[in-house]
């Protein structure tokens, strides 16, 4: 009892220690982990009220990277990783609009899609896939494994692998509805079908004159800060981000070979050709390491799409190395090691087999005793086959099954194999006659980048860097030192700078930097460049500033443009009374072109010139207009007559392309950000991954 006095007595003390320490686990979590308390917790990225956890992220970014590799695609780290995100959050929003909408996907629907009448698409997917003969057999082997002898692992297997299809099924099922409200919703009415079809109905033949801005001296007209901004201000919303971006100048040094490199290299190449020559087969190479040998038996029909190599091969003694081409830095040499007459190519069918040596046996029989391939090929014991493959004998992925295959009976299923179970069946269909190969070395060299090199672009470009601290001295210096400095904008959902393979880590700094600061050099041999960064300005408002150098400059010339067709206006207009007079007013030649409303470019003047295209659609045929002011000049243009027998008024048609060009074929390649809306976007990649 003293005990629990003691402790009542105390209690108060206890809860303020014990707050305590849960609040310095808090903060001790914040400070280390960065992501915590208020920060991203395991949120990579956000769309509205639509997250996406970093583990789920990291789950689909190792699936999609296991299947680059085995597609031996090369992928940049990053771009995978935001392509993967860019995927997971238009998911995110589909199943968010799918809910809204209501629409789902019963089991009925799914049953039929899978195992009924409408399973043909999911039965083709399952033979190429699996080679199944249906999804119904694929089923009932994952269910009843006993009944094909198949292993409870292997059922497992194909359980899963059901499971999942079943996934994929309801998606495109649920994809398949959505789309087909959506194309609902932007259907043609009359008043659409009849306006697309007037815009292109008539045909306006002109002739123009004009007088390009670019004639008249910039210097005459000078644009004002306030002018800027207004014409900045009445096109704002042009300018408007999806997130904070980043403008920064960069320079990228090339890391490749320096004179020397490349005079060392071409000694290399000729020593190696003087030892293919000296010493039997490549034996020459035993001790350059540098240079990479195939060696690869070539027919007369696959060598012919590699000329160099045919004449070569065509023209050399057994025994002979001869350089055969070099592009930049690349060599290929070649030495003719013999020209053997060999069996090329042959036509087979094809099986593998589950089960034991009497089970292969006895299809083997009931094949060569008239069963039908395909009916053998879905029998249970038939994990895959192929007929009429057609093989290259002297390829040497077929090496192991050459010797059969040359001295198999043409016609004749037989199996090759000895083991006790699961084997191959083949028939040779048909089988060329021996003739002249080609056994060839060809060797591959490339000159790359010294040591010293490498060292020597570094530390060149980080005493740049080192001397010029300043995003203004970055820019202003780099053509003294020899280098040139790019503009980029980049955001958090950058994956590379300027196109860059393997450049995120420069995005990641900039993102993190202040303004004006300038970058450490980043990158090295692998992504084969030297990066060096300098952050210009943040625009963390919602909008590109005015003071953005390239929003600044086409604002600019669009004002100054303004003011030049403004003065030439003045200067030509009622000054002649035909399309001659105003070329002699405009000193330039009098050209013919045609206008259609509906068109996107007019010949000879340019792309979306609205205005001249308004004013020519709506006037009669022996009218002279303007001058007009055109994106790029003043024109005067002379309608000298207008084609309106073109295609009759077909409604369908109309509405068919209605649907292609504004409809909902044209928006549904958009449809990602159309469930975006105005939904505020957040990618916390770079908190993730620097």
């Amino acid at each position: 009892m003293a005990t629990l006095e003691k402790i009542r007595s105390k209690s108060v003390l206890l809860l303020v220690i014990i707050g305590a320490a849960l609040l310095a686990f808090i903060i001790g979590d914040f400070f280390t982990s960065g992501r915590t308390l208020f920060g991203t917790g395991t949120t990579i990225a956000k769309v509205g009220n639509q997250k996406v956890d970093v583990q789920e992220f990291q789950r689909r970014v190792q699936e999609a990277t296991q299947q680059a590799q085995t597609q031996g695609r090369k992928v940049d780290g990053s771009v995978l990783q935001q392509q993967v995100l860019n995927s997971m959050i238009a998911e995110a929003l589909f199943n968010q609009e799918i809910k809204d909408l209501g629409i789902v996907v019963t089991d009925d629907e799914l049953t039929r899609m899978m195992v009924g009448e409408n399973s043909a698409f999911v039965d083709q997917m399952v033979r190429q896939q699996m080679g199944a003969e249906s999804a119904q057999s694929l089923h009932d082997m994952a269910y009843n494994p006993g009944k094909y002898g198949i292993s409870q692992e292997q059922a497992v297997q194909l359980q899963q692998y059901w499971v999942n299809l079943e996934k994929q099924v309801e998606q495109m099922l649920l994809q398949q509805k959505f789309q087909n409200l959506f194309n609902g919703t932007m259907v043609a009415n009359d008043l659409d079908t009849r306006a697309l079809y007037d815009d292109n109905a008539a045909t306006a033949h002109i002739l123009y004159a004009k007088k390009d801005f670019a004639s008249l001296e910039d210097a005459k007209y000078e644009v004002s800060d306030a002018e800027l901004r207004d014409a900045y201000n009445k096109d704002r919303n042009r300018f408007k981000l999806d997130e904070d971006v980043r403008s920064v100048s960069y320079i990228a040094v090339d890391i490749v070979p320096s004179n020397d490199d490349i005079v060392k290299g071409q000694q290399k190449v000729e020593d190696a050709i003087a030892a293919l020559n000296a010493q039997p087969e490549t034996q020459g190479l035993a001790d350059m390491p540098d240079f990479v040998v195939d060696r690869k038996k070539y027919t007369q029909k696959n060598i012919e799409s590699q000329p160099r190599l045919k004449a070569f091969a065509d023209s050399a003694s057994v025994g002979k190395a001869a350089l055969v081409n070099k592009v930049g830095n690349d060599y290929t040499i070649a030495k003719l090691l013999g020209r053997p007459s060999e069996i090329d190519g042959a036509t087979i069918d094809f099986m593998m087999v589950q089960g034991d040596r009497a089970s292969i046996d006895s299809l083997v029989t009931a094949l060569n005793a008239g069963a039908s391939f395909d009916s053998i090929a879905a029998n249970p014991l038939v994990a895959s086959s192929q007929k009429d493959i057609e093989v290259s004998l002297v390829d040497p992925n077929y090496a192991t099954v050459k010797e059969v295959i040359e001295n198999a009976q043409v016609g004749q299923f037989f199996t090759p194999d000895t083991m006790a179970q699961n084997g191959r069946i083949f028939r040779v269909t048909k089988r060329d006659d021996a003739a002249p190969v080609y056994d060839l070395a060809v060797v591959t060299f490339t000159t790359e980048p010294s040591n010293a090199t490498i060292n020597n672009l570094q530390a060149n470009l980080q005493k740049y860097v080192a001397e010029n601290k300043t995003s203004a001295d970055f820019a202003k210096n780099a053509t003294d030192a020899g280098y040139s400095t790019f503009p980029a904008q980049i955001s958090a959902s950058s994956p590379q700078l300027g196109g860059m393979t393997d450049s995120h880590s420069a995005v990641a700094w900039a993102m993190d930097a202040k303004k004006g600061e300038v970058s450490p050099v980043f990158g090295d041999i692998t992504s084969g460049k030297f990066i060096a960064v300098a952050l210009n300005d943040i625009y963390d408002d919602g909008f590109v500033p005015v003071r953005d150098t390239q929003v600044a400059t086409s604002l600019t010339a669009r004002v100054r443009n303004d003011k030049k067709a403004a003065d030439l206006i003045a200067q030509y207009k009622g000054k002649a009374n035909d399309i001659n007079g105003y070329a002699k007013l405009m000193d330039a030649r009098v050209d013919t072109t045609t206008v259609n409303f509906g068109q996107f470019m007019i010949p000879g003047l340019g792309m979306n010139e609205s205005e001249i295209m308004g004013i020519v659609a709506n006037a009669k045929e022996n009218t002279l207009l303007g001058p007009i002011q055109g994106n790029n000049s003043v024109v005067v243009v002379y309608v000298t007559g207008i084609d309106k027998e073109g295609r009759p008024f077909n409604a369908d048609e109309s509405a068919i392309r209605f649907n292609q060009q504004r409809g909902a074929a044209r928006l549904g390649n958009n449809i990602n950000n159309i469930l975006i809306g105005n939904k505020k976007v957040t990618n916390n990649m770079n908190t993730f991954y620097k």
